[in-house]
C-alpha cells in the first residue's frame, strides 16, 4: 500500500479534508487491507451476477439491445478515497462508516456498465431490470445501517432508479417512467443508475450510450487526478460533453426517421395489397358475368390465370 503522503498527492486530498472527514490514515489502511482480502470473493459475486442476469443467452432471449457490457470490482485505493470524499460531502450519512461496516455504505464496490447504441433503448433495459429483480419501495435503503438486510439470499433493488442528465438534455424518455425527483440535471455526466443488493453486497448498474461513455473516458483521462481544477481543460471537456449529447440526439432522430419510413412502407404495401385484392375480385365478377352469357374469350382466361 502507498504511503499517506503519496495517497494525498495521487488523489489531490488535503489535510483539511481528512480532518473534516474525521477518519485516520490508520483506519483507512485497515479498510484497504480488509477490502483487498475480500476482492477475490467480490470477483466471484460479480461473475455470478453477470451469469444470473446478463449472460449472452439472457440478453438474446430477452431482446435486450445492448452493445456491450463493462464490469469491475472497485480498486482499493479508489475505495478509501471515496470514503474520505463522502465523509466530507455528507458527514451525517457517512458518520458511522468504519473499518467493519464500510461495505454497508459503499454501493459501487461492484460496478456494471451497460452500453447502448441508442438512448431510446434504455426503456427495454429498465423494464427488464425492474421486472426481473425484486423492486419494492419498502426495500429502499434510507439509513445505511438500520435498513441493511443481512439476508445474503435476498436480491432486490435497494434504491429508487435515477438518471443524471445535463441541463437542457432531452428528458421525456425518462419522465414518463421515473419520478420527477429522480431525473437529476445537476451533473455534467449522463447515466441511469440502479443499486441492487446481491449476495450481501451492493452492485451498481449504470446504463449509458456509447457517446456518453466515450465522453466519460476522455473526461476522466484528461481531468483526473491532476487537472480537475484546470479551467481550460474543464471548458473543453464540457464542450465535448455537449457534442456527445448532440450526437445522441441525432442518433435518436435517425431512429425515429427510420421508424416513420418503415410505417409508411407498411401502409403503402397494405394499400397496394388491398388494391390488388380489389382488382382480382373485379376480374372474378367479370369472369362470372361472362360465363353466364357465354362470352368468356381466350384472352380473358389467360388474363385470369396470370392474375391468380
Amino acid at each position: 500500500m502507498i504511503s499517506f503522503e503519496e495517497f494525498k498527492e495521487k488523489f489531490r486530498l488535503t489535510d483539511e479534508q481528512f480532518e473534516t472527514a474525521g477518519v485516520t490514515w490508520e483506519d483507512l489502511s485497515i479498510i484497504y487491507r480488509n477490502y483487498e482480502d475480500r476482492k477475490p470473493n467480490l470477483e466471484k459475486i460479480l461473475d455470478s451476477f453477470m451469469s444470473d442476469y446478463f449472460s449472452y443467452p439472457t440478453i438474446r432471449n430477452q431482446g435486450l439491445r445492448i452493445h456491450s457490457i463493462r464490469s469491475r470490482v472497485k480498486d482499493g485505493e479508489h475505495l478509501i478515497d471515496k470514503i474520505v470524499r463522502r465523509k466530507n460531502k455528507n458527514a451525517l450519512k457517512y458518520d458511522n462508516c468504519n473499518t467493519t461496516n464500510y461495505l454497508k455504505f459503499i454501493t459501487d464496490a461492484i460496478g456494471i456498465r451497460i452500453l447502448l447504441v441508442y438512448k431510446t433503448d434504455w426503456e427495454i433495459i429498465h423494464d427488464y431490470i425492474v421486472n426481473t429483480i425484486e423492486h419494492n419501495e419498502k426495500n429502499y435503503v434510507r439509513d445505511c445501517l438500520r435498513d441493511f438486510d443481512e439476508d445474503e439470499n435476498h436480491t432486490y433493488i435497494s434504491e429508487a432508479p435515477k438518471v443524471h442528465v445535463r441541463k437542457g438534455d432531452r428528458t421525456d424518455i425518462y419522465e414518463h417512467i421515473l419520478p420527477p425527483d429522480k431525473v437529476i440535471s445537476d451533473r455534467v455526466y449522463r447515466s441511469v443508475h440502479y443499486i441492487v443488493k446481491y449476495k450481501g453486497i451492493y452492485v451498481e448498474i449504470q446504463v449509458r450510450t456509447l457517446f456518453e461513455e466515450g465522453w466519460g473516458e476522455v473526461d476522466h483521462s484528461i481531468l483526473y487526478p491532476t487537472n480537475t481544477d484546470n479551467p481550460l481543460y474543464k471548458e473543453y471537456t464540457l464542450l465535448l460533453n455537449r457534442l456527445s449529447g448532440l450526437a445522441d440526439e441525432m442518433s435518436s432522430f435517425f431512429i425515429s426517421l427510420r421508424n416513420l419510413n418503415v410505417q409508411k412502407e407498411n401502409i403503402d404495401h397494405k394499400d397496394e395489397s388491398n388494391s390488388g385484392d380489389q382488382e382480382i375480385e373485379m376480374r372474378q365478377v367479370n369472369k362470372e358475368t361472362k360465363a353466364e352469357h357465354g362470352s368468356v374469350t381466350y384472352s380473358d382466361a389467360v388474363s385470369d390465370f396470370i392474375i391468380e
